[in-house]
């Protein structure tokens, strides 16, 4: 049975448009989905700022709508216990919960996490109102843990 070259082009019409429908569709629920960066890292305290703030958590809104963080800290290795910091510190001296725009990052200052009960420090989190938790690391975070 031979193809005509109409009935060729009529599938490749169509296979283009399926694929593009399958694009759209994955685009779609990308965009309703919960996106945060977090990002742990060494704070630098200077001028009268308080000595013991020498870690940070920046947590970024990579979602396409706003998101409100009520909670960071960080998880560590071989239990479900969570380090929470619970009194944090931001530039603009406000607390939790904090609303987050599109494209908009707070950072969370804090003392350094210490390991609880000989659990290191495996990365740090941030949780959202609506229970959404977020996971981050970096080589600040490793060279804390491998510190305390």
């Amino acid at each position: 049975m031979d193809i005509t070259w109409l009935q060729g082009f009529t599938l490749g019409i169509a296979l283009v448009g399926a694929v593009l429908g399958i694009i759209n569709t994955w685009h779609s629920l990308d965009k309703v989905r919960v996106k945060l960066k977090v990002v742990p890292a060494h704070a630098i305290p200077y001028g009268g700022t308080n000595e013991l703030l020498q870690f940070c958590i920046e947590i970024t809104n990579l979602s396409a709508f706003p998101v409100t963080v009520n909670d960071a800290g960080v998880f560590f290795h071989g239990t479900a216990e969570r380090g929470a910091i619970v009194a944090p510190v931001f530039t603009d001296n406000g607390h939790w919960p904090r609303r987050l725009e599109p494209r908009s990052s707070i950072t969370v200052y804090s003392q350094m996490p210490r390991a609880r009960l000989n659990h290191k420090i495996k990365c740090a989190y941030a949780k959202t109102q609506c229970g959404y938790t977020q996971t981050g690391s970096s080589p600040a975070l490793k060279q804390i843990a491998a510190n305390f």
